[in-house]
């Protein structure tokens, strides 16, 4: 284990994977109490899930379908899924049936369908050892899933839900952005 065996940007990706997990958890925690909070029904604030839902399976399917046929970019669009996933979020603060629907398609449907493709991608960028790679940034998922809704539910009980989605934005915005350095760290390290 020296300097060039990939751990530091491993923990960079997981760290970026912690806050992304914790931002789209959260949403998918929170969602239909925060829709039935703006006045939806409970029926229609149920539905608002299922429609998040939904375009993450198909999302999650057409990027791993478009990974494959792609050598390099993929923590590239990663970071553009986070990116569309934190205006998604943005939108879910903003009151209105049309931000409610745009902001859960961009924010549970493609801002959640990245964690296929980080493994995809991780495993490209350290083929040395896949398993002990994203056995380092699966833990970050899997800390963003379960701290995600604490804090951030905490967030909402104190500050209301418009905070709690801006916070979770800036936290899908600030993922992006660690998983293009430690993707190119990981990169100059293979």
């Amino acid at each position: 284990a020296g300097r060039g065996d990939g751990r530091g940007p491993l923990v960079v990706v997981g760290l970026a994977a912690t806050l992304a997990a914790a931002a789209a958890n959260a949403l998918s925690t929170f969602l239909v109490d925060s829709s039935a909070a703006r006045g939806l029904s409970p029926a229609l604030a149920g539905l608002t899930l299922t429609l998040g839902s939904a375009v993450c399976v198909v999302a999650r399917v057409g990027v791993g379908w478009f990974a494959d046929r792609r050598a390099r970019g993929h923590v590239g669009l990663i970071a553009g899924l986070l990116v569309a996933g934190a205006v998604g979020l943005v939108l879910l603060a903003v009151a209105g049936p049309v931000p409610l629907v745009a902001g859960v398609v961009l924010g549970f449907g493609l801002g959640w369908a990245w964690p296929g493709l980080m493994n995809f991608a991780v495993v490209r960028l350290h083929p040395r050892a896949p398993a002990a790679a994203t056995s380092i940034t699966q833990t970050g998922v899997y800390a963003g899933g379960s701290l995600g809704p604490l804090g951030l539910g905490a967030l909402a009980g104190a500050a209301g839900y418009p905070a709690m989605w801006l916070t979770a934005a800036l936290a899908m915005l600030l993922a992006a952005a660690l998983m293009l350095l430690g993707a190119h760290r990981l990169s100059r390290t293979a």
